[in-house]
């Protein structure tokens, strides 16, 4: 038996996310649970990195527990608002980069090496000088190298390995002893997995070791990688989750709506939602009460695609080694 890493959010993150970390919040396998807990219990000094950081960055930026990020995509950027004010005034540092850029330096974060190549950028804006020494840029240098090839004399980019001290993420299942499960669309949270020093997982479902063992082609990452275990059914909402929930748009919609515009929204709704409750199922408790005891029931997943009957790991259950008999 290996050790039991099943704990409450409180614990986890209080045991494993630091001030001055860096922290993966990506767009799949969103753990919006544990996001909460991060803001109440107010870190600060996180630098969030994902190939895109959106409704769980936008929440820990606006917290005011990060000012920094490495990313591809931020949400709240895209909208008049904090984010972009403080952007402009040189109060938010970030690091632009693309999706599949990240997705390679916590590939190379993974696999243990300090780079990685790419032909990606070859021949775009994005390697002028003016493009890395921008007023938010704290990397300089650090940002990318350009190289030619040793063995064919090709031009590449070389991206610098991405290792966050932690992953926060959302999955479909684990043991106890962190064994984690997902199907459906992994994204970068698949090298999020390997390449982080500490992983904190919020599940759907904990299940014993058997069912793990019974289908071992959906473990993502074994226990010995993983720091903690939350049990946080809905953990991912109001974003969905493949097999489990739709995502929450009346949520959205009202909930949600404006709260990057002003400090103000932000902190309104955070002493609603966030700091207001004690704890995820409080929050669930919330949703219930605002929006309907039907609320799950209604995102629920019912429709779309199984995997095809009689798929199994079957083996002899002896080793059979039979001599070949000589050629003539």
């Amino acid at each position: 038996m290996g050790e039991r890493k099943l704990m409450s959010a409180r614990e986890a993150v209080s045991r494993f996310v630091a001030d001055g970390d860096v922290v993966y919040a990506g767009y799949t396998s969103v753990a919006m649970g544990l996001t909460r807990e991060v803001i109440r219990q107010r870190k600060r000094d996180l630098d969030i990195v994902g190939g895109s950081v959106g409704m769980p960055g936008t929440q820990l930026f606006m917290a005011g527990c990060s000012k920094r990020t490495r990313t591809g995509y931020i949400g709240a950027a895209l909208r008049p608002g904090v984010i972009q004010d403080r952007m402009s005034a040189g109060d938010f540092e970030y690091e632009d980069y693309s999706n599949q850029a990240i997705a390679l330096m916590l590939m190379a974060g993974a696999l243990g090496i300090p780079f990685i190549p790419t032909r990606s950028f070859l021949g775009t804006d994005y390697l002028n000088p003016e493009f890395v020494d921008h007023p938010g840029g704290f990397l300089g240098k650090q940002k990318w190298a350009e190289m030619e090839s040793p063995f064919d004399g090709q031009k590449v980019v070389l991206l610098p390995a991405l290792r966050p001290d932690v992953a926060l993420l959302h999955a479909q299942r684990a043991d106890d002893e962190g064994n984690v499960q997902v199907w459906g669309h992994l994204g970068d949270a698949r090298w999020a997995y390997w390449a982080a020093k500490k992983v904190i997982v919020s599940v759907e479902e904990v299940v014993p070791r058997e069912v793990v063992r019974n289908d071992p082609s959906r473990t993502v990452v074994p226990g010995f990688r993983v720091s903690a275990v939350v049990h946080l059914p809905w953990g991912a909402h109001p974003t969905g989750f493949a097999g489990y929930y739709d995502f929450d748009y009346a949520f959205q919609a009202t909930v949600f709506a404006g709260i990057v515009r002003s400090q103000e929204r932000f902190d309104a709704y955070a002493s609603e939602w966030v700091d207001g409750l004690a704890d995820h199922d409080a929050y669930l408790a919330h949703v219930r009460a605002v929006f309907g005891d039907d609320t799950f029931d209604r995102l629920k997943a019912t429709r779309g695609h199984s995997p095809a009957p009689g798929i199994n790991y079957t083996y002899a259950p002896e080793l059979s080694f039979r001599p070949l008999e000589p050629r003539p």
